[in-house]
């Protein structure tokens, strides 16, 4: 007998291409040009109940306490009706080296499904949600707004169409692999706002910078490897942060391309808790 889980991991396909296909000329109808993705002001998660805050005590790699970050675990009630949750004696170790002038500038987040994130100092949690399907968004947001700042990480490790989606318009072939998979002609997706920076270093990562109205600038590094076969994977990091703060931008999203390893391996992000 399957699964409740099993289930839902077989029919993500098929979710998928019957939303597409029925939903299609719906948002066209009212919106002709899809946008990048800009700050997180569309969903809210709530404290205690999508999500719970407790202190975290992370360690290095030689099991020393780090005491002067902050840090704070993040458990997700996830799209089982489930709480991801690690005991702060199971969390992983935290490695990542951190330049003394930025020291005082970040904190700590863990959440099972991340593992260790690093976050400017001060800001709050603003989305956590985990899919059925591991499919995870993140945003934190500077204590007064996300005119001041803000930072989205989203994973999509399973769902091959959602992928394609996501991927249309910042990688060759996504938009047609996409309608190949839902049988299904879509239009391409046009990136709005015009990105000011956009290039591709390698087969399968992105570089954007863009600007959005009620924001700091906001760049945005994007993984998109379908170089192993059968395990596929997307994600994105899009930060912003004020110029004031252009050195501390720098190191957090070179961190976050270091974590994603090359292309091919199959080895991205952090081996976390099962």
């Amino acid at each position: 007998m399957y699964s409740i889980k099993t289930l839902a991991y077989s029919m993500r396909w098929v979710t998928l291409a019957v939303w597409l296909m029925l939903m299609t000329p719906i948002l066209l109808a009212a919106d002709a040009t899809p946008t990048l993705n800009g700050p997180p002001t569309h969903y809210n998660s709530v404290e205690g109940k999508d999500f719970r805050l407790t202190p975290a005590h992370p360690k290095d790699a030689a099991g020393k306490r780090v005491t002067d970050l902050p840090a704070t675990r993040i458990d997700v009630f996830d799209g089982f009706g489930e709480w991801e949750q690690t005991a702060d004696a199971a969390l992983l170790i935290f490695d990542q080296a951190i330049p003394a002038a930025l020291r005082s500038q970040v904190q700590l987040f863990h959440a099972n499904a991340t593992g260790w994130l690093l976050v400017p100092r001060g800001w709050r949690v603003r989305r956590a949600a985990v899919g059925v399907d591991g499919t995870l968004a993140f945003s934190f947001i500077a204590a007064n707004g996300v005119a001041n700042g803000w930072m989205t990480l989203y994973e999509i490790p399973a769902c091959r169409g959602c992928m394609y989606g996501a991927a249309d318009g910042l990688f060759p072939d996504a938009h047609k692999k996409l309608d190949a998979l839902i049988s299904n002609t879509t239009p391409e997706r046009v990136l709005i706002p015009k990105p000011d920076v956009f290039n591709r270093p390698d087969s399968c990562t992105a570089n954007l910078g863009y600007s959005w109205p009620h924001s700091p600038p906001i760049r945005a590094f994007v993984v998109f490897d379908e170089a192993v076969d059968d395990d596929p994977y997307f994600s994105e990091l899009d930060l912003a942060l004020p110029a004031s703060q252009s050195k501390l931008a720098n190191f957090l999203l070179s961190g976050y391309r270091t974590r994603q390893g090359i292309c091919g391996t199959g080895h991205h992000g952090l081996t976390v808790q099962e």
